[in-house]
């Protein structure tokens, strides 16, 4: 409590508090415990004092120094989950901020969890591995495909070296989903 605000034990109809808030209980700027750093910024006291303790040199870090502490706190926090790959991220997806993190030694499983977490923002309808091929083609990524990942697809649909391409293309639906565990 504020040294301005009335003691708890004051009768409640003498501090204001019968469900209607007065004008000058809405100017939070008035209050001894809020410190004005900039424009729209503000420190709120939270510990017993009333009053809040403000550090001006913070108020004049710019953008640029505030990005990178908190690429530096993030980097730290990073590193403190003991595996080789993984990530922390805040994300807008139509108006909503989600976050998701995921941390592995294997980089394969990283990918596949930041991919798979994405896809699910966007899209929920339509299966995982066909929207990650879509978004793909779309952002006109060139993507190599080891061999191996063609046998399987070939022998699903009883192709040999000997057929066509005319026929490994009139053999394939719409989608061909590729898997590397095969």
């Amino acid at each position: 409590m504020a040294p301005s605000d009335p003691p708890e034990d004051t009768p409640r109809s003498a501090r204001g508090e019968e469900g209607v808030v007065r004008p000058d209980e809405l100017d939070y700027t008035a209050s001894e415990r809020v410190a004005e750093l900039a424009d729209s910024r503000y420190v709120v006291a939270t510990d017993n004092d009333g009053s809040p303790s403000v550090d001006d040199s913070s108020a004049e870090k710019s953008a640029e120094e505030r990005g990178d502490l908190a690429r530096q706190q993030m980097a730290r926090y990073v590193s403190d989950q003991k595996a080789g790959y993984g990530f922390a991220l805040t994300a807008a997806f139509d108006d909503e901020i989600r976050h998701h993190e995921h941390f592995s030694d294997d980089i394969a499983t990283a990918f596949g969890e930041l991919a798979k977490w994405y896809v699910e923002q966007i899209d929920t309808d339509t299966p995982t591995a066909e929207v990650l091929g879509i978004l793909l083609l779309a952002s006109e990524t060139d993507v190599a495909f080891p061999t191996k990942a063609l046998a399987p697809i070939l022998s699903r649909h009883d192709l040999d070296l000997d057929d066509s391409i005319g026929d490994l293309v009139g053999a394939l639906p719409g989608t061909v989903e590729i898997s590397m565990d095969e």
